[in-house]
């Protein structure tokens, strides 16, 4: 049996992350996914990205030559190619933001051609990559780095040649947990204002409960 052909992602931004257990919302079958958020400019990005690129335009070119030799080249000039990544745009500005976005996942059950059911999850791991057992929930704002399996594939009905990128596990970096969001996520933009750091745990918070534990009305 071949060996699988997966790569490693660079360090980036976890958005709207679904990766400690599957999502089956919009697929029955269930679904771990991420959308991972680079700056467009990061040269760890870039050499990913040529990568992808370079396997989307072999599909390209192995589809174009098939059509070619059957007499089809009409169809074949109709091939286009999919962009690697999405250019992240502002929702009020339309502005582009300055990075860019590329979606990782995997189907989390299924049927083979043979009638088995079969169930997968996907293996998360620290950053001294030990793997978690029962691993904290997982936050957009994370930093992750993921391994991949990169796919080319062709959309018929779009004459699209395309990657994308079943995940195959998870390195937590950095973590954003218990179901807090980033401020991306939550819509907030920087600001030119103080620049405030957390203060020091200090016991109860000024203004708090009173000392015989009632709360004032």
């Amino acid at each position: 049996m071949a060996l699988k052909k997966t790569l490693i992602t660079p360090r980036a931004a976890a958005v709207w992350p679904h990766l400690n257990g599957p999502d089956t919302k919009w697929k029955a079958e269930g679904q771990y996914h991420s959308k991972l958020r680079f700056e467009v400019d990061d040269p760890k990005w870039l050499e990913l990205k040529s990568k992808l690129e370079a396997i989307r335009d072999a599909k390209y070119q192995e589809e174009y030559d098939a059509l070619v030799a059957a007499k089809k080249k009409a169809r074949a000039d109709q091939l286009k190619k999919v962009e690697v990544g999405n250019i992240e745009v502002d929702e009020d500005s339309g502005e582009e933001t300055g990075f860019v976005t590329i979606k990782v996942a995997a189907t989390a059950s299924g049927v083979t051609k043979a009638g088995k059911s079969w169930r997968r999850s996907v293996p998360i791991f620290n950053s001294q990559r030990k793997e978690l057992k029962n691993p904290p929930r997982i936050s957009g704002g994370s930093i992750l780095r993921c391994e991949v399996e990169p796919f080319a594939y062709l959309s018929e009905k779009d004459k699209e040649i395309g990657v994308s990128l079943r995940l195959e596990s998870v390195q937590i970096i950095s973590l954003v947990s218990g179901g807090a969001r980033s401020a991306d996520e939550r819509g907030f933009e920087e600001e030119d204002g103080d620049d405030i750091e957390d203060e020091a745990a200090t016991g109860a918070a000024e203004g708090g409960d009173d000392a015989d534990g009632d709360d004032d009305l």
